[in-house]
């Protein structure tokens, strides 16, 4: 299938501004096709930030575990855990993690020192506000939204992501703030560079290899 070409379309300091640019290309998404639209949140915070993501409905979280901790979160998440999940180890000693968010969970994590936490939710089929959840719970925390939908006049490899707080994305490093992104196809850069006007916005840079 290939990758997606995803341009950076706007970056700025104020969050609703960058908001509101990600419902103006909402809004101009097709919504006569076939296609699958949907939209997903994720952020970045610690063990100890977790309890602001309760609220957000479904999610999981992909725990990042120092290699010092890791006996002793056995001990304190495992009564906790679904049979299947696990920690596993790497050959220096840290571990990995994915699992549902709940309120045990977070409240056993709080029992450690905190470190590297990424929640994520599902995939909510659009027209949903659902991961914009995210974005309200999120505070400082690096956090994004990517919608998958598709354009009029492009079907393939289209969406935009709104990231904010630096969160970084697909231009390394990435820009200080809230920027949008949007995805074409490598073969309709015009399609970009015309979203990206319609809705306050300019290309900004050489594109990137997106999804």
């Amino acid at each position: 299938m290939g990758n997606s070409a995803v341009y950076r379309i706007h970056t700025s300091d104020d969050l609703d501004v960058a908001y509101a640019m990600s419902q103006r290309l909402l809004a101009r998404r097709s919504i006569g096709c076939r296609c699958p639209q949907d939209a997903l949140g994720r952020a970045e915070t610690n063990t100890h930030g977790l309890v602001r993501y309760l609220g957000i409905g479904p999610a999981s979280v992909s725990l990042s575990i120092p290699a010092r901790l890791l006996n002793q979160l056995r001990d304190v998440l495992e009564p906790h855990l679904p049979p299947d999940d696990r920690p596993s180890r790497h050959r220096d000693g840290s571990g990995y993690l994915i699992t549902d968010l709940t309120t045990e969970v977070v409240a056993a994590l709080r029992q450690l020192p905190p470190f590297g936490a990424l929640v994520s939710t599902p995939e909510y089929p659009l027209p949903s506000t659902s991961a914009d959840a995210v974005l309200a719970a999120a505070g400082t925390d690096p956090a994004w939204i990517s919608w998958q939908t598709c354009w009029p006049s492009e079907h393939n490899r289209s969406g935009f992501e709104l990231a904010i707080n630096g969160a970084e994305l697909w231009h390394a490093p990435a820009p200080a703030g809230h920027s949008v992104y949007v995805h074409v196809h490598p073969a309709q850069p015009k399609v970009a560079h015309d979203l990206a006007a319609a809705v306050g916005g300019q290309v900004m840079g050489e594109p990137a290899l997106g999804w």
